[in-house]
């Protein structure tokens, strides 16, 4: 399995991204605002910052 320059697996980092963008969209749907996506922020990136 490749890794970047980081050493991560690209899986695993392309699996947060997913993730994050699954949860601000469901953010957006519910009309959640700015607390959901900072939420979702500190859930799946923060790891990878």
């Amino acid at each position: 399995m490749q890794k970047n320059e980081d050493g991560i697996e690209k899986f695993e980092e392309q699996d947060a991204i997913d993730s994050y963008f699954d949860c601000i969209t469901a953010c957006s749907l519910h009309g959640d605002g700015l607390d959901c996506v900072t939420r979702c922020v500190e859930v799946h990136l923060k790891d990878g910052l």
